[in-house]
C-alpha cells in the first residue's frame, strides 16, 4: 500500500500520534486518554475531532453524553505502522 505523506505529516510529532497510540489496544474515553497520554483533557477534546474528521478514529457511542469511548480505526492502525517504519 503507498504511504499517505499528507497524514503522515498529519500526525508526525504530536499530540495526535500520542492519542491515536493511547487507542491501539481498546477503545478508550478522552479522560482515559488524557491520564495515560499526560495530557491535558481539552488537548485531547481538541485532538479527537480532527483525528475523527481524517478518519482515524470513531466514537463508538456517539449518541451518548457522558462516557464517550472512542478506537482507533484500521486506516489509523496502518498510519502508525506507516510512521514506525
Amino acid at each position: 500500500m503507498r504511504k499517505d505523506y499528507e497524514l503522515l505529516s498529519f500526525i508526525h510529532g504530536s499530540r495526535r500520534k500520542k492519542v491515536l497510540s493511547c487507542l491501539k489496544e481498546k477503545p478508550k474515553t478522552p479522560k482515559q486518554i488524557a491520564q495515560e497520554c499526560k495530557l491535558s483533557i481539552s488537548n485531547v477534546s481538541n485532538t479527537l475531532p480532527e483525528l475523527k474528521k481524517k478518519e482515524l478514529v470513531i466514537c463508538k457511542n456517539p449518541k451518548s453524553h457522558l462516557y464517550k469511548y472512542y478506537e482507533i480505526t484500521n486506516k489509523g492502525k496502518r498510519l502508525l505502522q506507516d510512521k514506525d517504519n
